[in-house]
């Protein structure tokens, strides 16, 4: 027992010099893939000596009043810390090996990994100090009890940035947090920072922070979340599609790329709903929520997830519920603005199912109604009259009914009303400044109306805190920029021929194209009139023109011919795992990869090379290989330095037929896309061998020098 008692001493001091080297040349030293499985295992180990120290810590300090005799205690004490001691070590070292990995900095990381040396060392310091001690006396030294103690705070301060860096740094607090939160001023809100970050920093922010920037990629800076990481930029403004943040968050939660990863705190569909539908307007960092239009999705959404809208409080009593169940209709619905309110909002459906009686049935609950939509109905002299009953409104919508200026007087008296909508309605000048000297009229919609802008913008100045909307108005000068053409199919590969389809969403575009690579204009160019097929490598440039309009940018595309059909494929060196899309399949489907590409149709490859075989049943003539690539140098994503080529009857006979080194395009005008052309003549070929070689380093001056590029491959071309 004697010798595996120092054999474990003499462990934990090699461990102790092994973490002192590790911290002295960190950045020179590279992890092995066995040692970062047990660097993945740190999360799993660092529960041992939390529990170990714990216990040391109880029975150092209170282990005098169990009964079983102090010399007993004392020998539990020094097994328990020898444990504690090995656990912490071992802890530590996983921690260190762990942190090579990446996507671990900031302040919260430095203290979490210096606070677990410290506690790493101090163990083994109380654990020699114990070993001093004599067995015999009865209790411990106060200065070995505050040892222990410190031994503790610094596991629990270890703890706290340990917690930071897996759950977040507000993880704790976070339920409290977000109750605040819920109390939502719609007035003052702006879309990004008071509805979606909040999201982003319950659910995201553990993994995607300073701290802890999983994938290169950090979502609490806007600047750096429009740069993306690693795998590109994750957002992309007016696209879901094309945003990776959503993608990666509408995968299946147990797809390997999803979005917090299984078994963190998942969004709920509401939240989801609200990141795609602001990504879906623009994502803007600015927009306000109440220059949102009424009916859009990302109010609604905000009210499901935040509650109501921060709001007053009623001093009227509830309506009888037996009566707002009466007057609910399919035509018109009556509810509370909230649950447990006594405020209820009124909206009517169905301009032939309203009569002289809908609104005027409405009385009996006219103290409790403070919303009212009757938009588009065909309201009366009568309704006029009968709306003075409902003087708790406070929001009233009226666009497309025959409301003018007499109904201004009328609007007039109700003193409480904030919010009014009068687009496509009669209200002229005059009727819109009596509504204007109302004392709580906030907001007005004037869309669409006989108001002249020159006079809105002196009722502006004139009423500085009153939100004046009118929308866009057309004074018949304005030229507006065709949409996009579109061009059918997308993939730009093709076996024997492929027939293009030119299209254009606005009725009466004429579309002008060309095959030469010239570009497109509205006289010289050919019109478009019905698909055409290729049997070639052809460029397609194409300009939409309409009389009224301004012409279309320029859309082009490039289809290429892949004429040769390979019997089977197969991949010599494995693609990265996040990258493997369909395999050997994804070099010869003609299938295009998009611009993300993690969307499963690219392979990709880090800092090692790409090996792939073609193998022919008959023998072929071959001129030209193509190799179709993603470029993208601030994900690190670069072209090959060197691509080599084998051919011949069979794998034993094969011959070098080409070492080709592609142009290294320069930062500032890098294509996203490119086809790598290789000369490769050669006659009955049966076998082929392609060795696509990445830069290893990245070349000085150019984006993530000195680190392994990425290589992204969608098509192999052969011809």
């Amino acid at each position: 027992m004697k010798s595996i008692h120092t054999a474990l001493l003499n462990l934990l001091i090699a461990f102790q010099v092994f973490i002192v080297f590790f911290l002295l040349f960190e950045s020179r030293i590279q992890v092995p893939a066995s040692l970062q499985v047990v660097g993945r295992a740190h999360p799993l180990l660092l529960h041992f000596p939390i529990v170990l120290l714990v216990l040391v810590w109880l029975l150092g300090c209170f282990g005098q009043k169990l009964e079983i005799g102090h010399t007993q205690v004392k020998r539990l004490v020094y097994a328990l810390l020898l444990l504690t001691a090995w656990s912490a070590a071992i802890t530590a070292m996983a921690g260190l090996f762990l942190s090579k990995e990446g996507g671990y900095e900031g302040s919260g990381f430095q203290w979490h990994k210096w606070t677990g040396v410290v506690l790493c060392f101090l163990c083994t310091g109380l654990l020699g100090y114990h070993r001093r001690i004599s067995i015999a006396g009865n209790t411990y030294s106060n200065l070995f009890k505050a040892g222990l103690s410190i031994a503790l705070a610094v596991l629990l301060i270890a703890g706290h940035y340990g917690a930071g860096l897996t759950h977040g740094e507000d993880y704790l607090f976070e339920p409290i947090q977000r109750k605040k939160q819920k109390e939502l001023d719609v007035e003052t809100a702006v879309v990004f920072s008071d509805l979606v970050y909040p999201i982003l920093e319950a659910k995201c922010l553990s993994c995607h922070s300073p701290s802890k920037a999983k994938g290169g990629l950090i979502l609490s800076d806007t600047a750096l979340m429009m740069q993306g990481g690693d795998s590109g930029p994750a957002l992309v403004s007016g696209s879901a599609d094309e945003s990776l943040l959503v993608q990666r968050l509408l995968l299946d939660a147990d797809h390997e790329h999803h979005m917090p990863p299984k078994g963190k705190p998942q969004l709920t569909p509401e939240e989801l709903a609200l990141i795609e539908a602001w990504v879906v307007s623009g994502a803007d960092f600015d927009t306000r929520l109440a220059s949102l239009a009424a009916d859009d999705p990302i109010r609604g959404l905000a009210v499901a997830i935040y509650g109501p809208p921060k709001g007053e409080t009623y001093d009227f009593p509830a309506a009888d519920a037996e009566v707002i169940a009466k007057l609910n209709t399919p035509y018109r619905v009556v509810k509370p603005v909230a649950q447990g309110s006594p405020a209820l909002s009124v909206g009517f459906y169905g301009k032939a199912s309203f009569t002289e009686q809908s609104l005027k049935e409405l009385v009996p609950v006219a103290p409790q109604v403070v919303s009212m939509s009757l938009s588009g109905m065909p309201l009366s002299e009568e309704d006029r009259e009968v709306i003075r009953n409902f003087t708790n409104l406070r929001e009233v919508i009226l666009n497309g009914t025959p409301v003018d200026d007499r109904w201004s007087e009328t609007l007039a008296t109700l003193s409480n009303l904030h919010t009014l909508s009068l687009s496509s309605t009669n209200v002229t000048e005059a009727g819109l400044e009596t509504l204007l000297a109302m004392p709580k009229l906030a907001h007005v919609y004037v869309w669409n109306t006989p108001v002249e802008a020159s006079a809105l913008d002196k009722l502006r100045r004139q009423y500085k805190n009153i939100t004046i909307e009118q929308g866009y108005r057309d004074d018949g000068q304005t030229i507006f920029p065709l949409n996009n053409p579109i061009v059918k199919p997308t993939s730009r590969f093709f076996r024997d021929e492929v027939t293009v389809e030119l299209s254009h969403p606005i009725a009466g575009v004429e579309l002008r194209y060309t095959l030469d690579g010239s570009e497109p204009d509205s006289i010289h160019s050919p019109v478009y009139q019905k698909p055409f097929i290729l049997k070639a490598a052809t460029p397609i440039r194409v300009k939409g023109y309409k009389s009224g309009w301004l012409s279309s940018a320029e859309v082009s595309t490039v289809f290429y011919r892949s004429a040769n059909r390979p019997d089977r494929v197969h991949l010599l060196s494995s693609p990265d795992p996040r990258y493997k899309g369909r395999g050997a399949f994804n070099v010869a489907d003609l299938v295009s990869g998009g611009d993300n590409h993690a969307d499963g149709k690219w392979l990709g490859y880090h800092g090692q090379p790409m090996n792939v075989s073609f193998h022919f049943n008959e023998a072929i003539d071959l001129d030209t290989i193509g190799i179709s690539l993603k470029q993208l140098y601030g994900a690190h994503i670069y072209p090959p330095k060197t691509i080599q080529v084998w051919g011949g009857a069979d794998s034993a006979g094969a011959r070098l037929l080409n070492s080709f080194e592609p142009v290294l395009e320069k930062p500032e005008s890098v294509s996203a896309n490119r086809i790598v052309d290789i000369p490769a003549t050669a006659e009955a070929i049966r076998y082929l061998r392609l060795e696509v070689k990445p830069f290893v380093p990245i070349p000085q001056g150019y984006p993530a020098e000195g680190n392994p590029a990425w290589i992204f491959v969608d098509e192999i071309i052969l011809n």
